[in-house]
């Protein structure tokens, strides 16, 4: 009994040192960068980040697919009620308010990157601080969108807008190409991806052609190769996220045969792929001169969750706030009828997207948490 007590009282102060099981309000919407810091208790640390670009799908689309698609479009989310949290603006932010990169852009002390579909060509040759390139529905293959008839942007089109828009825009901004290149290496390029290509697409596409094991093979093939295109380009700061349980969205749990909280068979394909990206990371990084990678575990960080909802404030883990055409929590949202009132303390915010709460954390969790993060966290690879 007394080494049992002993262990409870380590686990105390372990989880008081490292406050990463614990409940922190999401802050109000301009919030700025000291402030930000102070909330999140991150005192006397100083970030000299020039940019950050960001790359991925709808996890961390803040505008791209809403400028692609229009405002009717739900993977665009350019309709109320998304956005009813950021001050009720449809910004084509898939969630009720902000997204996980936005308050890492303000804890860098940097505006959020704003989408790159959604520039002008004046506003593309000023920005220096960081361009959006990421697209709802897309993912690391050309497939992804093609079953929804969607005209998405996939990685390798991500990498080709950068190449052939930003590069050539910001090379007039430097007075010396070494200039140029200092500033890409020590900019931020933040990656998240692989999650459309996991789900829907294997299932309606993929499956017929693929085991698990050969597609998730050929998605680290095709993953490294686009981030090799970056690292020529000039990136030496990346960070990658893996890939959430997608078999614990709300969508799953209500269309697919399962038997215990989570479809395992969907969350099992996703672990195959996850467990091939350590490797991968440390690869490159060994491989290419003066890189430096670090993997993000959003898989963790939702499966923390969803064990201990009440340790991260959370009351409501698997169903959606918003209601489908249907009046069910299923399906995309239903343009402009009311979500629910209680969405600060849910995880998800329609049945495939979480909340901006779970936003919060997870950005949060990567920034100061060196157990979601391999091998150092997203504050250190800034710093770095």
């Amino acid at each position: 009994m007394v080494k049992l007590h002993l262990w409870v009282f380590i686990i105390l102060i372990y989880l008081l040192e490292f406050g990463y099981s614990d409940v922190i309000e999401v802050p109000p919407l301009n919030i700025n960068q000291k402030d930000l810091m102070k909330h999140l208790s991150l005192i006397d640390i100083k970030i000299a980040l020039p940019a950050i670009y960001v790359f991925g799908d709808s996890f961390v689309d803040n505008g791209n697919n809403k400028a692609i698609l229009g405002n009717e479009d739900a993977i665009g989310g350019g309709y109320l009620p998304f956005g009813i949290d950021f001050d009720g603006k449809p910004t084509g932010r898939v969630t009720n308010g902000r997204i996980g990169v936005d308050f890492i852009a303000t804890v860098a002390g940097l505006p959020y990157p704003p989408p790159i579909m959604g520039m002008s060509k004046i506003d593309r040759k000023r920005i220096q601080t960081g361009v959006n390139y990421a697209s709802g529905s897309s993912g690391l293959l050309p497939q992804n969108g093609h079953f929804l008839h969607k005209n998405v942007i996939n990685f390798f089109q991500q990498v080709d807008l950068f190449e052939n828009t930003t590069m050539e825009d910001l090379k007039s901004k430097f007075d010396s190409y070494k200039g140029f290149t200092q500033y890409l290496s020590k900019s931020l390029f933040f990656i998240h991806h692989a999650g459309n290509d996991l789900g829907l697409t294997f299932e309606v596409e993929m499956a017929k052609k693929y085991s698990i094991d050969k597609y998730a093979k050929l998605l680290i093939k095709e993953f490294s190769k686009q981030l090799k295109r970056l690292y020529t380009l000039g990136a030496r700061k990346f960070f990658v996220s893996n890939v959430p349980p997608l078999g614990c969205s709300p969508f799953s749990i209500n269309t697919k045969n399962h038997s215990g909280p989570c479809v395992e068979e969907i969350n099992n394909r996703v672990s195959i792929y996850n467990d091939l990206l350590p490797s991968l990371l440390k690869n490159l990084q060994s491989t290419l001169s003066g890189s430096k990678f670090v993997l993000g575990d959003i898989y963790k960080v939702f499966q923390d969750v969803f064990e201990m909802p009440e340790s991260y404030g959370f009351k409501d883990v698997n169903t959606s706030c918003c209601i489908d055409n249907n009046g069910t929590k299923i399906q995309v949202c239903a343009p402009n009828i009311a979500p629910c009132k209680d969405r600060k303390t849910r995880v998800f915010f329609d049945p495939f997207h979480p909340s901006e709460t779970m936003h919060f954390l997870w950005a949060r969790r990567f920034l100061k948490d060196s157990s979601v993060c391999s091998p150092i966290n997203l504050i250190q690879l800034m710093q770095a």
